[in-house]
């Protein structure tokens, strides 16, 4: 048995004792030696994990860190394949471009990349991901999907829509999609996906979904953002567990994308659409130096967005940036 089962199934002792739980007790459990039990202990330790010794009784958990760490995620997430690879980095330039490398080197489907902080974190149009460290969500999940590319916009929309249903589900906030990859709280974004991916003529050999999402922040501290971003503990009013909602937000990928896989993208459409912040209202569309101005009718299979305007023409918009007009 490899080392990353044997911690993860320590720590799970560790959580699940009341109080101290001898080395002998755990070694005999993990059908490792004492001494192996002793290294898995200073591995959690250097990670951050509080964890007392007392010679001849045993040891304690104290404190977790709060850190997105591979072991914390994984005790107690519900999934076959999505997170079940994870790759932790304190710090890194944007787990987008980790991801990349990671594929190449032949990353299963569902690996997962996450970071606590990136220096060159990216959103739509390469504008830069405003995020101090440790306090929001900030990964990249791997997809190889058996689709040609028209169809990859529906894993930005399964994502979006997973993550609306988990922060529902986890924290009672409700959470609504701005088209065509933005999530809002009210009228303020809370996090943002960037989806790209690598396809030849027939196939998409893998899509790449990055997700930021603002959980324990105050976006008031940077100038660019203070006046339409806002996060899920402020909206809340108090701190929020990140490693629980990151675990549901796994899950509810998960589900969604088994369903894609099973031919249920008309009703994953159908979903998304009822999360739509900006359906059947006014706004407007900044799109290649152009203005369009009329209402959100719809948004296709595509993911082209059908703007109605004057005497009920019709137009379809590909991309761009999207302003409710109130």
């Amino acid at each position: 048995m490899s080392n990353i089962p044997h911690i993860e199934q320590l720590l799970r002792l560790l959580k699940d004792s009341d109080g101290y739980i001898s080395g002998e007790t755990i070694a005999r459990q993990l059908k490792v030696s004492r001494a192996a039990v002793w290294k898995q202990i200073a591995k959690l330790r250097k990670d951050g994990f509080a964890i007392d010794a007392l010679p001849r009784i045993g040891y304690r958990l104290l404190r977790r860190p709060d850190k997105l760490i591979p072991v914390e995620i994984k005790d107690g997430l519900n999934t076959t394949f999505i997170g079940q690879e994870i790759f932790y980095y304190p710090k890194t330039e944007s787990t987008n471009l980790i991801a990349k490398k990671t594929v190449m080197d032949g990353a299963e489907e569902g690996t997962v990349i996450i970071a606590e902080e990136q220096s060159m974190g990216r959103g739509r149009l390469d504008r830069k991901w405003l995020s101090p460290a440790g306090k929001n969500i900030l990964l990249s999940i791997i997809f190889r999907p058996k689709i040609q590319h028209a169809k990859v916009f529906y894993l930005t929309m399964l994502t979006s829509l997973a993550i609306v249903k988990a922060i529902k589900k986890s924290i009672a906030l409700d959470a609504l999609i701005k088209w065509p990859n933005d999530i809002y709280i009210g009228n303020k974004k809370t996090g943002g996906l960037l989806t790209e991916f690598n396809a030849d003529q027939d196939r998409v050999s893998y899509v790449i979904v990055g997700i930021g999402l603002n959980v324990n922040f105050d976006p008031f501290i940077y100038n660019e953002i203070r006046d339409n971003a806002t996060s899920l503990s402020i909206e809340l009013g108090k701190k929020i567990s990140r490693i629980k909602l990151l675990r549901s937000i796994l899950e509810e990928i998960e589900i969604h994308y088994n369903a894609f896989n099973k031919n249920k993208s008309p009703e994953i459409h159908k979903q998304w659409l009822r999360y739509s912040l900006i359906l059947g209202k006014p706004v407007k569309i900044i799109s290649f130096n152009s203005v369009c101005e009329g209402i959100a009718e719809s948004i296709d299979d595509d993911g082209c967005l059908i703007l109605r305007y004057g005497k009920n023409k019709k137009k379809k918009i590909l991309s761009g940036d999207v302003s409710l007009r109130f």
